[in-house]
């Protein structure tokens, strides 16, 4: 290795031993269950209660678990947008009202988008992702696509899912059943992409599953995004998908406020 070569491999470890002495990990995860869509309130309470007494248990890294009403969660969200930590949202179908206006009339800049971009994370159950709000299905399929910024949708009622190799692997609570909006994995374009699909119908639909922001810590997952069984283990899976979330390397790195993460020591070398 060259004098010139040295340097740049000296000032790359400096940067990277002082970025990364300030990671964060995960941070903290709020859960919303005040309003429901596709999931009785007493279910969903009962998965929340799942995922509040057992989650710290399984994934030591995530901090304060709370549960969160209408009002306080977007207050919530927006005060942890910017502090370099992964921290998580939990719904049940229904999109609260602080973190997005119904309607779609938050073209850019809602709490929710924000949030997302800031690096942060959003996991749905049950009812189609930030489609049901006050006023039912105020946002529709177009809430999707405005939070996330790419013409994505899901319908796909009727799709027959079952645990893929990565679902056997990190989500072992979930068992076969039918999601009526999976996500679709040739939808999923830059500036998003396909992390984990949990359960799939052997092809391009999945649910469970995670979509990451590129060069960002932020993600939207869904799990078991079906009306009919109340039976199925969505706080457990829920768990797991965290647990996964939580063995990431990108959930240390910290971000920066526009989203994207701090420039690593393999993009760095790269460059040579």
């Amino acid at each position: 290795m060259n004098m010139k070569k040295l340097l740049i491999a000296f000032t790359i470890l400096f940067a990277f031993v002082a970025t990364t002495s300030g990671w964060a990990g995960l941070g903290d995860v709020a859960i919303f269950s005040e309003g429901t869509g596709w999931i009785s309130k007493d279910n969903a309470d009962i998965q929340r209660a799942i995922v509040f007494d057992n989650l710290k248990d399984e994934v030591s890294s995530v901090g304060d678990v709370v549960y969160k009403t209408d009002a306080e969660i977007g207050p919530w969200a927006e005060e942890r947008i910017d502090d370099g930590k992964a921290d998580i949202l939990i719904i049940f179908g229904w999109f609260p009202t602080t973190l997005y206006t119904p309607g779609n009339s938050q073209v850019d800049d809602s709490i929710a988008e924000r949030f997302l971009y800031g690096g942060n994370i959003i996991l749905n159950c049950a009812d189609y992702a930030f489609y049901v709000t006050e006023g039912g299905g105020a946002n529709g399929e177009n809430g999707l696509k405005t939070i996330i910024n790419i013409n994505a949708d899901m319908w796909g009622g009727g799709t027959a899912i079952t645990p893929t190799d990565d679902g056997k692997k990190y989500t072992p609570a979930l068992v076969d059943f039918t999601s009526e909006r999976p996500f679709k994995a040739n939808q999923i374009v830059d500036p998003w992409s396909v992390e984990a699909k949990f359960g799939d119908n052997g092809a391009d639909f999945f649910d469970p599953g995670i979509i990451k922001l590129n060069d960002s810590s932020g993600r939207v997952g869904i799990c078991m995004q079906e009306p009919n069984r109340g039976d199925l283990p969505r706080g457990q899976v829920l768990i797991e998908m965290i647990s996964f979330i939580s063995m990431q390397d990108d959930v240390a790195t910290p971000v920066e406020p526009n989203g994207k993460t701090s420039t690593t020591w393999g993009t760095l070398k790269a460059t040579w």
